[in-house]
């Protein structure tokens, strides 16, 4: 095929590509419209999800964010405000797909089923944003609908919101296609044009190239003196027939000309590594000036030096390979070189060798210097974790190989984050590099002192008996417990310390310092500043504590809490006029388990304000569908604790009115219980949140009165409705006549407030008896009923002869 008819092939071909680039991109970009309005969509609703989640953004400082989930009355504000000034139709559902707002309020509490193969059900339960298409009655071409989860501030599913996309759809759509018409139309016109140029250009190109080939065809034959006519010509074609023609012209010069001696030396003496050449005996008979000025003998010391002076590690025979050797200077200093030899071989003859040296003296450094700070600590130079590890592994193999004793010391400051967070980090930095150098001072030289992270340090003992031990970990303690002068300010801080003092009976290193660590927290948690030796029930301590932990975490989401009530007994009639609503946690492994083995610990991790949550929801449900069943026996009132925690969640009283709007509890039918202890953390913040729920309409109940504080003057200032007398106050009750007095009077106090009191742990009739003598209204105890499932409080007590 000529040289014409292959650019013309190749011209039709770039035609065909821009024909299959405009189809390409039409494609592309009716496919990007599509995802682009998908996705736009999604990160809409993702925002409105936010909102209702967590709350609109405040206008003001210190403005408390409602989430709108927990409100149904501002969820359809917002709602219809999307509708009305964006055009946009917006659901939100709760995890059951119940509808909690709708731009179509008739629709709110229904279950949402508009999405075929419950797009809605699948984003909720895996947290991935979903599009589907609704089809109805009223819409039958369908509409394109985006659903996303909705998440709280804890990250926990709490619905999922819908919002119909089909303007934005139909939108990007109609933009894509006046795209896609202006895309077709110009690869109609490149087509077009390519095809032209091809066939005016492969033409011009065949002429020329054919003058080109002739004319070396006629240098071929040795005829140097023709020439390729490129007057005018500048393009690629013109700058080869000028190269064709130097090349006639340097082939009339001599090719040892062109390897002249000067222009060899010239590279060798400009080039950057040092270049050596060795004679056959070993002697260097030529070198650059990088090689002269790396060894600091300069050119003309090397020259005719024995090579084997040079680099002694040479030897007799100088070997093909790279080395790395030190060469000392002749002015005292030294310097690290990389050297490759190669030898010149011709005919089977060694004609002598070359050396290559490089000077890779800073490169060595900054390795050093990199291996250095990834084995030590940036702030207090100490080695660190990954250091103390490799020093331990090697520790616990020759301890076991010598038997000499082995032990690790794993070291907390007590009281860091105080001086942390009062001084300033510098003042914290300050401390750890005191600390680190108090350590070091109190410690053998032998020993290994390494900072962990944070305020953590370990120190690895070798050739350490128990007495050695214990004397190094009192110096720890009598050493951290001085004070530390900072930034003209003494700080206190102490140190717990977690031994152990047998590590070579341990697996590994990680093993050792893991129990250490162990052993520390316990100290800790014995009252700090001081050291404790691992035992093997510490560890599993451990163990089962993060164990019930996680367990009780996930209690509510698995369904495990119990709702168990307790009746409260109006003293004059005997019967049942309230009662307190008390959590069980059904454990997969220990069974029912009863408050005082959990609620300490939820407390401590937190799980409590999901815990309380949950119990409000409940028991507000139970006994509104008790009083929608049975209103002659169900109680008047049900009471629910809350715990500090929760009272200090922002959103308290939108949790309390959701909780009495979705079961449709009345507000004055729910009391929340509080300690004197609680109650009295912060008096003004407490009484201005007690105003908030009290304006909802629910009573506020002093729980455990008479055991939190001695003072009653808190009674003139807190807003409480109810005084529930502890039941310490009644146990002694009987016999006592002091105790009696005083019973009597803190009846008579709560009546004279206009306080509902009620009395706790009334296990015995004789204290009934002398409750009802002192004008007390109600009581409760397992004299009058114990706590039991709400279901079967109701089946006992819903008879005819109970109800009043």
């Amino acid at each position: 095929m000529s040289v014409r008819r292959k650019l013309l092939a190749g011209y039709l071909v770039v035609a065909c590509l821009v024909a299959a680039t405009a189809a390409t991109a039409w494609y592309t970009d009716m496919s990007s419209a599509r995802r682009t309005a998908a996705k736009e969509a999604a990160q809409l609703a993702r925002g409105i999800g936010k909102d209702i989640a967590l709350g609109l953004s405040v206008d003001n400082p210190g403005e408390v964010i409602n989430p709108l989930f927990y409100s149904p009355e501002a969820l359809a504000n917002y709602i219809e405000r999307l509708h009305e000034t964006q055009h946009r139709d917006v659901v939100a559902v709760d995890i059951g797909k119940y509808i909690l707002g709708d731009a179509v309020p008739e629709n709110v509490g229904s279950v949402f089923d508009h999405d075929i193969g419950n797009q809605v059900g699948k984003t909720i339960a895996d947290g991935r944003s979903r599009t589907f298409v609704e089809v109805s009655a009223d819409y039958p071409d369908g509409i394109k609908q985006v659903v996303v989860p909705m998440r709280g501030s804890g990250n926990q599913t709490l619905g999922a919101v819908i919002l119909e996309y089909t303007p934005l759809y139909d939108e990007m759509m109609a933009s894509a296609r006046r795209a896609q018409t202006v895309i077709l139309s110009a690869a109609a016109a490149a087509f077009l044009l390519v095809l032209l140029l091809g066939w005016v250009l492969a033409g011009s190109l065949t002429r020329r190239i054919t003058s080109l080939t002739t004319a070396v065809g006629v240098i071929r034959t040795g005829d140097y003196t023709h020439r390729v006519p490129v007057e005018g010509q500048t393009d690629e074609i013109g700058r080869l027939g000028r190269a064709v023609n130097a090349m006639a012209q340097q082939l009339d010069e001599s090719a040892r000309e062109i390897l002249a001696k000067e222009y060899t030396d010239s590279i060798l003496a400009n080039a950057g590594e040092g270049i050596c050449g060795l004679d056959p005996e070993g002697r260097i008979s030529f070198a650059n000036e990088a090689a002269g000025r790396i060894t600091g003998l300069g050119v003309a010391g090397l020259l005719h030096r024995e090579v084997a002076a040079l680099l002694p590690e040479s030897g007799d025979g100088l070997s093909p390979g790279t080395r790395e050797v030190s060469l000392q200077r002749p002015d005292g200093t030294s310097v690290r070189v990389e050297y490759t030899a190669s030898r010149i071989r011709k005919a089977g003859r060694t004609l002598g060798a070359v050396i290559v040296l490089r000077d890779v003296s800073r490169q060595r450094a900054l390795e050093h210097d990199l291996r250095h700070q990834a084995l030590h600590d940036g702030l207090t130079n100490l080695p660190n974790r990954k250091l103390l590890l490799d020093r331990l592994e090697h520790a616990l193999t020759r301890s076991r190989a010598t038997g000499e004793p082995l032990a690790v010391l794993y070291l907390d400051l007590d009281g860091f984050k105080r001086v942390n967070d009062s001084l300033g980090h510098n003042a914290g930095d300050m401390l750890l590099r005191t600390a680190a150098e108090r350590l070091t001072g109190a410690l053998r030289p032998l020993d290994t002192v390494a900072r962990l992270g944070g305020d953590e340090f370990a120190v690895l003992l070798e050739d350490a008996d128990q007495a050695v031990v214990d004397r190094l970990a009192r110096a720890c303690l009598e050493t951290l417990s001085r004070p530390f002068l900072i930034h003209n300010r003494e700080a206190l801080v102490s140190v717990s310390i977690g031994v152990v003092p047998d590590a070579a009976h341990y697996a590994d290193a990680d093993e050792v310092l893991r129990n250490a660590d162990v052993a520390m927290y316990a100290a800790k948690d014995q009252g700090k500043n001081r050291y404790l030796t691992f035992e093997t029930q510490m560890h599993e301590q451990l163990l089962d504590r993060l164990d019930q932990e996680a367990r009780l975490r996930d209690a509510v989401h698995r369904g495990e809490l119990r709702l168990h009530l307790q009746p409260v007994v109006g003293v004059a009639a005997g019967q049942m006029a309230g009662a307190e609503a008390l959590v069980r946690w059904q454990d997969p492994e220990q069974g029912l388990r009863m408050p005082g083995s959990f609620i300490p610990l939820a407390e401590e991790t937190g799980a409590i304000v999901e815990i309380d949550r949950w119990v409000l929801l409940e028991a507000c449900r139970a006994v509104k569908r008790w009083q929608d069943e049975d209103p002659a026996t169900a109680p008047a009132w049900v009471s629910v604790n809350l715990s500090a925690a929760h009272l200090e969640v922002p959103d308290l009283t939108d949790q309390v009115a959701h909780a009495l709007s979705s079961t449709g509890l009345s507000a004055h039918c729910l009391v929340l219980e509080l300690t004197e202890t609680v109650l009295m953390r912060d008096l003004a913040v407490t009484a201005a949140r007690l105003d908030e729920l009290r304006e909802l309409g629910v009573k506020i109940a002093i729980d455990d009165f008479g055991t939190g504080y001695s003072s009653l003057g808190y009674l003139r200032d807190i807003p409480v409705d109810v005084l529930k007398i502890d039941r310490s106050f009644i146990d002694g009750l009987v016999g006592n006549g002091r105790q009696q007095e005083l019973v009597n009077a803190v009846i008579q106090l709560g009546h004279t407030l206009g306080l509902r009191v009620v009395a706790e742990g009334v296990e015995e009739a004789s204290q009934l008896t002398l409750l009802t003598v002192m004008g007390c209204k109600f009581a409760q105890g397992y004299h009058l009923g114990r706590p039991e499932p709400a279901a079967d409080l109701y089946s006992r007590l819903a008879t005819p002869a109970l109800h009043g």
